[in-house]
């Protein structure tokens, strides 16, 4: 593929704020996507985002996120009173569930055939998941890169690193030099975080020179927004979370 190389991540349901960026930056065949995790919780359409993801499997790749361990390890338990059940639900893992049954209930006569779907849904769910790399390294245009989800254990080498903390490390991470002659993209932290105030744009580290930031906290917080990051130039595109909101009230 000659296109160009895009990532996003932290979509977290928002699968309208997904399609209006890639009609945005014109995003076609030639072109490939990484989508570096969370594409569950808050939002309500975490299952059309899979769903699309599978559809254009070729050039749109996804790395497992905190969220989509959170539902992996629940799924794996079933039971919403479990230690894992109690953590999915506190991060949106309620609304997630109720989304995946209204979507599983679409073409079921009867609730056996409802409650044979939804095993087999949530046995293909876990291996889905558990197939998601962790980071995928990429080139592009002579430039090494690390995609992930949260980042790294700054003390042990990136084929040393756990899901775990490839999925949910934070402080020690961002304030830490990183890998040498590579730049981590990452996800997982809200940018208002890193930039202070509500300022969700993405975070070229200042200090190492070596990660950026492109969490726009498009699911927790309404003045959120998508940022997608072309990794050919580092140009970065924008959409609010309230535009999408905005264009669908005036419908």
């Amino acid at each position: 593929m000659n296109g160009k190389v895009y990532a996003l991540s932290d979509l977290h349901g928002n699968y309208d704020v997904l399609l209006a960026m890639l009609e945005k930056i014109q995003f076609c065949d030639r072109d490939t996507l990484y989508i570096l995790g969370d594409c569950n919780d808050r939002g309500a359409k975490a299952m059309e985002i899979y769903h699309f993801i599978q559809q254009h499997s070729d050039n749109i790749f996804l790395l497992k996120g905190n969220h989509e361990l959170m539902m992996r390890d629940y799924l794996i338990k079933g039971d919403w009173e479990c230690p894992q059940g109690r953590i999915w639900q506190s991060n949106g893992g309620v609304k997630t569930m109720k989304e995946m049954e209204h979507f599983l209930k679409r073409d079921c006569e009867n609730d056996k055939d409802f409650h044979d779907k939804k095993v087999e849904f949530m046995k293909w769910l876990v291996d889905y998941i558990n197939s998601l790399p962790s980071y995928i390294e990429v080139n592009v245009g002579g430039q090494a890169l690390v995609l992930i989800h949260a980042g790294i254990n700054p003390e042990l080498s990136l084929y040393e690193q756990d899901e775990e903390i490839c999925a949910w490390i934070r402080d020690w991470f961002y304030m830490s030099p990183a890998l040498k002659g590579k730049t981590i993209v990452f996800g997982h932290t809200p940018l208002c975080h890193l930039n202070g105030g509500e300022n969700f744009n993405v975070w070229f580290d200042p200090y190492y020179h070596d990660k950026i930031g492109i969490d726009g906290g498009l699911g927790p917080f309404e003045n959120g927004q998508l940022n997608c990051l072309c990794l050919n130039d580092m140009s970065v595109t924008v959409i609010k979370k309230k535009e999408i909101s905005q264009k669908k009230e005036a419908v």
